[in-house]
């Protein structure tokens, strides 16, 4: 692994961040977990960022970008979904235009410093990721948050190749699939989008709405034959944002036999100038209550480094909130997985659904799509 000539920040206690406190019983199923549970991030960007993100495109620029094998680990992840797409900001603030060429050297870059890990591997089914536990490794599981693929349905079996398992048909704006979350006008999916849904669905892909806009998350979900992923996202219902989801995009995805993951993004699901994990937790409990607890799982969307900063310096002509608050206490990083577990602890979830939210249920989703 080369050695990036741009400072990083500290993989592990960047900043303060609370531990979910718990009593002593729940402290003792609290080890049980860590100790048997395998946890999935469906959605995560362990790159490790610059300590000056005004640096960031010159640390993209360079090819040495790092990743965030030691935090990974602190969180006690099994598995992690690698949301592929950073290096569109290279020439854009908007990654809806990353190009393919693009999308393929940070997948590469990221898959050769995997393979020259010694207790990291690349997973791609849920057999993996249960050897991964098994073995104490930890499963690096090739991600896209953006289809980069234009207007080349082959591609996708490119990308299938490389081990992408996961895909977003969009972010923000429109491709040629369809539209994404931000976009003025909402047309929903392509005809070529369809196409790609039923060759994805082909390939064991998993179809990921998260980005999609109103219209084409509905058409995906109706259009597929397999179960399709919010991978990242949050209840629009407790929090009015173009990220977050109706009722009834949730519950059509449920129905079909998909999964939810809750996302824990400072200034995404609130505004308060000091935000913590419960406001993330939030969200499970309303997503349990609303689809069911087997259809929620964990999709963080955190990453290793100043995620507001990056919002400012990176995203900030299209970041549709303010900022209020600095980070997320308590789910900074990667590094502060745990804290998830002990969230639904603290929240009175049976040792059960926590297994299913923590893992179990992105297991089986992942069954039922991949093979």
């Amino acid at each position: 692994m080369s050695v990036s000539d741009v400072p990083l920040v500290k993989e592990v206690g960047r900043v303060p961040s609370m531990t979910v406190p718990l009593d002593r019983e729940q402290e003792l199923r609290f080890q049980r977990h860590m100790e048997e549970t395998i946890m999935i991030d469906l959605h995560e960007h362990p790159m490790v960022f610059p300590e000056d993100l005004t640096r960031f495109v010159e640390y993209l620029r360079e090819g040495k970008c790092q990743w965030g094998f030691e935090a990974v680990k602190h969180g006690g992840w099994t598995a992690v979904a690698t949301a592929n797409c950073l290096r569109g900001f290279l020439n854009t603030h908007e990654v809806s235009y990353i190009s393919f060429e693009g999308l393929l050297e940070e997948i590469g870059e990221m898959l050769a410093d995997v393979g020259a890990e010694k207790d990291v591997i690349k997973v791609t089914t849920a057999a993996e990721i249960e050897s991964a536990k098994q073995q104490g490794k930890t499963g690096f599981l090739p991600t896209v948050e953006h289809l980069a693929i234009g207007y080349e349905l082959d591609r996708l079996d490119l990308l299938h190749s490389l081990g992408i398992r996961i895909a977003g048909l969009t972010y923000n704006r429109r491709n040629y699939i369809g539209d994404g979350c931000f976009e003025r006008v909402d047309g929903g999916l392509s005809g070529f989008g369809i196409e790609v849904v039923s060759r994805m669905n082909s390939l064991g892909m998993v179809v990921d709405i998260s980005h999609a806009s109103y219209k084409t998350a509905m058409d995906a979900i109706e259009f597929s034959e397999a179960p399709v992923s919010f991978s990242h996202s949050a209840a629009k219902a407790l929090w009015q944002a173009g990220r977050t989801k109706t009722d009834d995009e949730l519950i059509a995805c449920a129905e079909k036999g998909g999964v939810i993951g809750i996302l824990g993004v400072a200034n995404t699901l609130s505004q308060e100038p000091h935000q913590d994990i419960n406001v993330a937790l939030n969200h499970y409990d309303y997503m349990v209550n609303l689809v069911g607890v087997d259809h929620v799982a964990i999709g963080s969307d955190v990453l290793v480094g100043d995620h507001v900063g990056f919002h400012k310096v990176m995203m900030g002509k299209d970041v549709r909130r303010g900022f209020p608050a600095d980070y997320l206490d308590g789910l900074e990083s990667p590094a502060d997985g745990k804290n998830i577990i002990r969230g639904l602890i603290s929240r009175g979830y049976s040792d059960e659904d926590v297994s299913k939210i923590a893992g179990k249920n992105a297991l089986a989703f992942f069954r039922r799509v991949m093979g």
